[in-house]
């Protein structure tokens, strides 16, 4: 009896080392990221969501609120800096995290929480997700804490009052979720195909507690629902648009098209989860739907494995009909991660998770290395890294320009661009923070044209400083602007460069003397709202 006591002493000092080592990660990692943050550049989504947080409302052209309300918590702690743009995801992505590795040692073990917290540490796609100030944090934190919930309602016995109250808690977190990215919608759909999947699952849906967590999650997604209505449904067309909708014309030029599509959209995986990781991530996942098909292992894992499965199909068939952006499939890895690191391993299995750890820490180190310096022999006009780079100088330019024309006598002078890029960087970059619009002539529609413009905005006589990539549109632009004012200057040419290598060409132009005349004809601008 003493001997079985010792034993089970050291099993939990054993436990609870692993649990804190866990958390150590986690939160080393939390550091690591809060450190970058205040280093690399924004980039232009992310001026794009701070530009979201000054203006605040229910829902945005591209996305829910989520973001935006992140962006303006940060900025009110720590001002209109890189930390204060990026403090909320940081803040939410270290409590994702967490989620995580307690939905891990839950299913399994402490040890479990240690290799997942060890793969998200590693994952390049985690560890530039969970920096960056885009929707993907808020969503993919809100996720791993729903499915925390999910994995502790499925272990009560149905319509307890436990039960239900974890499902509560998870409609709550999923409804975050919700407003963060339209794809959480895929949570729910996927953890309906677990319980249809696993026959002891299957009586789940009869019962009130899956039921009353989606009630709470539509609630909350209820003012965006609304913002949607009262404009006509521009989220929802834009985005079904944007993931569904048909390539190439011809049905050989589909077929290839396709093809590739899908050949890039698989590179994409690779790249941001790291070949040996993504293969064990795959794996896991196959064997928790082949237990739950049989009815027989972890009936939790069916759930987590069928939400993995099917956020991944959904992007891999989308990537057949249009380009599918590599960082949209990320919520299949939050359940793909608890189930690998979860996963009953033999000694090779364990070599190829340390191999796959490896690699996936030197991709992390080099991503975050070329964000620093420029490193890696890529051309910069090229380089992802490098759009975050240079606006500083690009802005200095601009702002003289509007204080030659105020010095000259122009009553007020407003900035516009052409792309929400430029338009939301010149507007963080510019010392003031002024209002930037965006034409949007010849570019998909934004959340700006939906705000107020220049024609909104401007008096006749005002006058304008337009900004844009240098290239023959931004010559045409500036002649069909030239006729709604007296003069035009041509100021000359600009450059955002990294380092001493350009990253892109801008022309700058002046326009005095508004005659109060629309501007250009198809600029993108949105009818006001609608009201029903």
């Amino acid at each position: 009896m003493a001997v079985e006591e010792a034993e089970r002493a050291r099993r939990a000092r054993n436990s609870d080392r692993a649990w804190h080592l866990a958390v150590a990660v986690v939160l080393g990692s939390a550091a690591v990221r809060l450190a970058l943050s205040g280093l690399i550049p924004l980039f232009p989504d992310e001026t794009y969501y701070w530009d979201w947080s000054r203006r605040p409302a229910a829902s945005y052209f591209d996305h829910p609120p989520g973001i935006a309300g992140l962006i303006g918590f940060g900025t009110a702690l720590f001002g209109h800096t890189r930390v204060g743009v990026r403090f909320g995801a940081l803040v939410l992505g270290l409590l994702g995290s967490l989620a995580a590795i307690a939905t891990a040692r839950r299913l399994d073990s402490a040890g479990a929480a240690l290799r997942a917290a060890l793969v998200l540490a590693v994952l390049p796609m985690a560890a530039v997700g969970l920096l960056l100030a885009t929707p993907d944090a808020p969503l993919l934190s809100a996720l791993a804490v729903s499915m925390w919930a999910l994995v502790r309602a499925l272990e009560g016995e149905p319509g307890t009052p436990l039960e239900i109250g974890w499902w509560c808690v998870s409609g709550l977190a999923l409804g975050a979720a919700m407003l963060s990215k339209y794809t959480a919608v895929l949570l729910p759909a996927g953890a309906a195909l677990g319980f249809a999947l696993d026959p002891r699952l299957r009586r789940r849906l009869l019962t009130p507690g899956p039921w009353i967590g989606v009630g709470l999650a539509l609630a909350a997604f209820a003012p965006v629902l609304m913002w949607n209505a009262e404009r006509g449904w521009p989220s929802f067309v834009f985005q079904l648009r944007h993931g569904l909708g048909s390539g190439g014309t011809g049905a050989a030029a589909r077929v290839l098209g396709g093809v590739s599509r899908e050949l890039e959209f698989l590179g994409g995986q690779l790249s941001l989860v790291s070949p040996i990781l993504w293969a064990l991530l795959a794996l896991a996942t196959a064997r928790a739907l082949r237990d739950g098909l049989q009815g027989r292992g972890d009936a939790r894992k069916t759930v987590l494995a069928a939400i993995a499965l099917l956020v991944f199909l959904t992007f891999a068939l989308s990537s057949l009909r249009r380009r599918v952006e590599p960082n949209w499939p990320a919520p299949a890895y939050v359940a793909g991660v608890v189930l690998l690191a979860t996963a009953a391993m033999r000694e090779a299995g364990r070599r190829w998770l340390t191999w796959g750890l490896w690699l996936g820490a030197a991709l992390v180190a080099v991503v975050f290395a070329q964000a620093l310096v420029p490193l890696l022999p890529i051309d910069a006009r090229r380089d992802p890294v490098a759009q975050a780079h240079g606006w500083e100088s690009l802005a200095a330019a601009t702002g003289d320009v509007r204080a030659h024309l105020l010095a000259s006598g122009c009553p007020a002078v407003h900035i516009a661009t052409n792309r929400y890029q430029e338009a939301s960087e010149l507007a963080f970059h510019l010392p003031d923070h002024p209002t930037v619009s965006a034409l949007n002539i010849g570019r998909r529609s934004n959340q700006y044209a939906l705000w107020p413009g220049f024609e909104d905005t401007a008096k006749p006589r005002d006058c304008l400083v337009f900004v844009d990539i240098d290239d023959p549109g931004a010559r045409r632009i500036a002649e069909e602007l030239e006729s709604g004012f007296g003069a035009l200057a041509e100021i000359g040419h600009a450059q955002r460069r990294r380092g001493g290598r350009v990253t892109a060409d801008y022309r700058l132009c002046s326009f005095t003397d508004w005659s109060g005349k629309p501007l250009v004809s198809g600029s993108g601008r949105q009818p006001p709202p609608r009201s029903r």
